[in-house]
């Protein structure tokens, strides 16, 4: 907000009320059929910072200025980690490859005892890439693109944003990477959260159907959770693997909890009832 108020030279409080309370009631006076000057008057009553002459005549000047600044990125210097992670990805290029495909994936459902089966798809690398890009498969049918990164020590990391946009919502997968080339199967941890946005670690099993697939074809497929009454022969394995009480731990959310330990043992107390 600071960067912004510098580059359109307006003071930080004036921006934060137009964006705030201004934009927003004028927006809910137009959506209730109110003229757009009635409407304006009606939302700069909201606030006492800013003059309807003066919005009047630099709002043209405002929207052309917002429309043409560019972010202020921190210098990769000054994120030396995420440079350090670019740097050793370049050293895996020649492992990338190794696991591309299409895969289905294995794991404790949150909702239910089941098995929940999620589609996923690792790329391969595109030019210019240094890590490639990997796809997973939401039970509303969005599918999520994230990042992959794949080392000769047998360790893999599968990096995603649950949330498309605004909400940072990470969901990590740690794989143990076999020693052969080609695997059928990858084990590993998963860290997500569950459907209130607790943290939630649960084993997965990642097996590889086939070569990549088009995206549009990836597209298509969904998510599903079955059911631990309905496993058959085939997924029992699987089942029998990923959802016993060892392969899942939980965490909960504790409204204000304070320093005492009472606290974690109402929390403990908690996840047993859970």
């Amino acid at each position: 907000m600071k960067d912004l108020a510098e580059e359109l030279d307006l003071t930080s409080s004036v921006l934060s009320s137009l964006y705030t309370s201004v934009l927003p009631t004028y927006m809910g006076q137009i959506s209730a059929g109110k003229s757009s000057d009635e409407a304006l008057d009606i939302a700069l009553q909201q606030v006492n910072n800013v003059s309807k002459r003066k919005l009047l005549g630099s709002i043209e000047e405002l929207y052309q200025k917002a429309m043409h600044i560019e972010p202020r990125f921190v210098a990769n210097n000054g994120r030396p980690f995420f440079e350090e992670i670019e740097k050793e990805a370049v050293k895996y290029l020649p492992n990338a490859n190794v696991y591309s495909g299409f895969y289905l994936s294995y794991s404790r459902s949150s909702f239910c005892d089941g098995l929940k089966i999620e589609p996923y798809l690792i790329s391969t690398l595109a030019d210019g890439e240094t890590m490639p890009r990997v796809y997973c498969q939401s039970m509303s049918g969005e599918y999520y693109i994230g990042t992959g990164i794949f080392s000769p020590c047998q360790v893999g990391y599968l990096l995603f944003n649950e949330q498309k946009r605004l909400q940072l919502a990470l969901k990590v997968i740690y794989l143990q990477l076999p020693m052969l080339e080609y695997p059928s199967l990858i084990t590993g941890l998963y860290l997500t959260h569950d459907y209130s946005r607790n943290p939630i670690a649960r084993r997965i099993l990642l097996v590889r159907q086939s070569e990549e697939i088009p995206l549009e074809e990836f597209a298509k497929l969904r998510t599903e959770v079955v059911p631990r009454q309905q496993l058959d022969k085939t997924l029992l394995p699987y089942y029998d693997y990923t959802c016993q009480p060892e392969d899942i731990v939980r965490s909960l959310m504790m409204a204000s909890p304070g320093n005492a330990l009472d606290n974690l043992i109402a929390e403990k107390q908690m996840l047993g009832i859970l």
